[in-house]
């Protein structure tokens, strides 16, 4: 997909830049998979700080270990003395408006918002009262959860000179169900990217970037009882580093791709949804029509 060309109307977009170096990152469910390699990620780049959302604190601290935790306090002070970044663990549930918005009020000065917390539970459509209940719980987390955070972030990320970035973890869930018991969780993730398409456009007129994250099976605790899939599933880290390599390999006077699809199964779906996303998504052409 050709790189988007930076936007004149509203606040200016601009080229978030070839490094992470001095970047302050926020990542939700950061305490382990996919969200703990994007902080391993951000660190090894040069992010600064890191905020680890998640709804253990010490499930945190035993991630990253004390060496690199650094409390909310602290982190507001001179940290130059440290080698490298430093991770700052915040209590965060995606099902609670009051702790999302209090995140929001602490981690004022983020440059980049990763939404990467999720739940998945496997149900079909057929299982009676249970469907209805794990959709409902999905949507709370999946897509509720992750417009408050937006609400929540997108006055902080206006403050960064058209280089904030929201970055939400969707999947290839989003786009085809694959399986009956992936139901309600497909559901969510379909509604998830269609809040993302919406968002990416408010949020592109407010001087804020907007990257949708697809990947397929991933090797993580939601597929460890599946040994077939995790025997063939590429490690968390495939994720976190296609955002950084989109990013940091964009060319100047471009802005990074709103869609980003890590791994060979993922970009196999790309590539078909290329066609119509050029036309649909990045063009704006909701008919297809000549």
């Amino acid at each position: 997909m050709e790189e988007p060309q930076l936007q004149e109307q509203g606040p200016t977009l601009r080229s978030i830049g070839d490094s992470m170096k001095g970047k302050i990152v926020l990542v939700t469910g950061a305490n382990r998979g996919i969200g703990k390699a994007f902080v391993e990620s951000f660190l090894e780049h040069g992010a600064s700080k890191v905020y680890a959302a998640s709804r253990s604190i010490e499930s945190v601290k035993q991630a990253f270990g004390e060496d690199r935790i650094c409390s909310i306090e602290d982190s507001k002070g001179d940290r130059s003395t440290i080698d490298g970044g430093f991770v700052v663990p915040i209590r965060l549930d995606m099902s609670d408006p009051e702790l999302i918005r209090g995140v929001a009020t602490v981690a004022t000065d983020v440059d980049i918002v990763i939404n990467n917390a999720g739940v998945l539970t496997r149900t079909g459509p057929l299982e009676g009262e249970s469907s209805i209940e794990n959709l409902r719980h999905e949507m709370e987390v999946n897509v509720y959860g992750f417009m408050r955070l937006a609400q929540a972030f997108a006055p902080v990320l206006e403050q960064r000179n058209g280089k904030g970035l929201f970055v939400q973890i969707n999947s290839v869930a989003s786009m085809r169900c694959v399986a009956p018991e992936v139901t309600t969780y497909s559901a969510s993730k379909a509604a998830s990217f269609s809040v993302t398409q919406a968002l990416r456009l408010e949020l592109q007129a407010r001087g804020v970037h907007v990257i949708s994250i697809h990947p397929g099976p991933i090797l993580t605790d939601m597929i460890s009882d599946l040994p077939a899939l995790a025997a063939v599933a590429p490690p968390a880290s495939i994720v976190a580093e296609s955002l950084i390599n989109s990013i940091t390999t964009t060319s100047p006077g471009n802005l990074p791709p709103f869609l980003i699809f890590p791994d060979n199964k993922a970009k196999g779906l790309g590539k078909v949804y290329q066609s119509f996303a050029n036309i649909v998504i990045e063009k704006g052409n909701a008919y297809g029509e000549e």
